[in-house]
């Protein structure tokens, strides 16, 4: 993507659920309406292509989709790009160069497993770091992220975050490791009429009292408290990110994509 050159991002932010809440009453209309379309378009079959825009490329695209269910739209939406990104990964890629700052010279914090857009961050700038285990236990108590501090101006955390046992001391780490205006973005399987998160610990197995620093599974079933958690964390600026566009082939109900800064 050419440097300075952006389409805008389709959506709208939130700092609470009490403003997605009030956001979903106010445009009722306007989600049935969208709702209904995509009905519409799985009924008459949404795995043929669809003519529409790639933001991050900025070019004409054709998408196709790898599920009927008009309920569930997440990694449908399949760019022909070379690199065949679905409507999340495009929708993270089109949000960290839009407003989050992904620049040429951004150095790159991955942590995870891989994600559909470890090749693109890759290109045309540092190479990324990627943790892909995310913690450590230390000697003097606690964990520890193996990255130098303020190290990176840019972590990305691709449906992770809720496999992680101790997460407060996780988003403490990823705090730790971003520079001064640095930020951090990430996806998760996330529960948003929940407003607290329910973690399932108890029956984790623990080595010398400690939790592991990750476990198979849904560990957390995250709500809208990721953002105090990311507050008490040390981040600012905290957000939820709703977005939708079928131009851009941002389908499905309830889109989300979260950052913060530093």
């Amino acid at each position: 993507m050419n440097a300075g050159l952006h389409v805008r991002f389709p959506g709208e932010s939130f700092i609470s659920q009490t403003e997605f809440e009030n956001f979903c009453h106010d445009n009722q209309p306007t989600l049935d309406a969208r709702f209904l379309y995509e009905r519409m378009l799985a009924e008459a079959g949404s795995d043929r292509p669809r003519d529409g825009s790639c933001a991050p490329c900025l070019r004409a695209a054709r998408f196709t989709s790898e599920t009927l269910d008009p309920s569930d739209w997440r990694d449908g939406q399949i760019c022909d790009c070379d690199d065949h990104l679905g409507q999340r990964a495009r929708a993270m890629l089109h949000l960290l160069e839009a407003e989050l700052g992904l620049d040429a010279w951004s150095r790159l914090l991955l942590i995870g497993p891989p994600s559909p857009l470890d090749r693109r961050l890759g290109v045309g700038r540092p190479v990324p770091v990627r943790l892909a285990r995310l913690l450590q236990p230390i000697d003097a108590g606690g964990y520890r992220l193996e990255a130098p501090d303020a190290g990176f101006t840019l972590a990305l955390c691709w449906d992770y975050l809720h496999r992680i046992p101790p997460l407060p001391e996780a988003l403490a780490e990823i705090r730790r490791c971003l520079t001064s205006g640095g930020r951090f973005a990430f996806t998760l399987p996330f529960h948003y009429r929940a407003a607290r998160t329910i973690s399932r610990l108890e029956h984790i197995p623990r080595r010398a009292g400690r939790l592991p620093a990750e476990f198979r599974g849904e560990i957390h079933e995250i709500g809208w408290d990721i953002l105090e958690m990311l507050d008490a964390a040390g981040f600012t600026d905290p957000k939820a990110h709703h977005y939708w566009s079928d131009e851009l082939g941002y389908l499905g109900a309830f889109n989300l994509l979260f950052s913060a800064s530093v």
